[in-house]
């Protein structure tokens, strides 16, 4: 002790100074440091699950994708399949009326043509459908884990107004 005076430290004074720092510490630590770091926990989570969630519907447009190539590729076969039909008729026919087997061939293809084409976008709007069903779903799913309920109907709100404007 007779060091500390004679340094110019009173004792006393450092004491109470570290029983305050040692309090300050303590109750900085059970206010502030121990709920900030459950929420960053908190943050943390429901990031991994967005992210989790964003992967999955990445997975699923892939998914759709290749099947909607798969479909294309059936498509083009079958159109295929039409365009070697519609040729042999015409061989057949050209014998018979050049002229005549010209216009057959012709409609077929066209006919070929229009109905694959047909096929082919239906079948994009389908795919795009469900896309848009799948991620409004996502969407809401999110939605209703990050916003509160006037926040969800105010933005319920905005979208309804602006959704017919997005549309193509």
């Amino acid at each position: 002790m007779e060091l500390l005076t004679k340094l110019g430290i009173n004792w006393q004074l450092l004491l109470a100074q570290i029983v305050n720092f040692a309090i300050v510490v303590g109750v900085l630590s059970f206010f502030l440091y121990k709920p900030l770091l459950n929420l960053i926990d908190t943050r943390r989570e429901r990031i991994r699950k967005a992210m989790e969630d964003a992967q999955r519907i990445e997975n699923q447009a892939k998914e759709m994708e290749e099947l909607r190539q798969q479909h294309l590729q059936k498509l083009d076969a079958e159109s295929g399949v039409l365009f070697e039909q519609a040729r042999k008729q015409a061989e057949v026919i050209q014998k018979e009326l050049i002229a005549s087997a010209k216009k057959e061939a012709e409609h077929m293809l066209e006919m070929a043509s229009k109905r694959a084409e047909e096929e082919r976008r239906l079948m994009l709007e389908e795919v795009l459908k469900t896309v848009h069903r799948v991620v409004l779903t996502m969407t809401e799913k999110i939605l209703e884990r990050e916003f509160g309920e006037a926040d969800q109907k105010r933005i319920t709100e905005s979208l309804v107004r602006e959704l017919p404007s997005l549309m193509p």
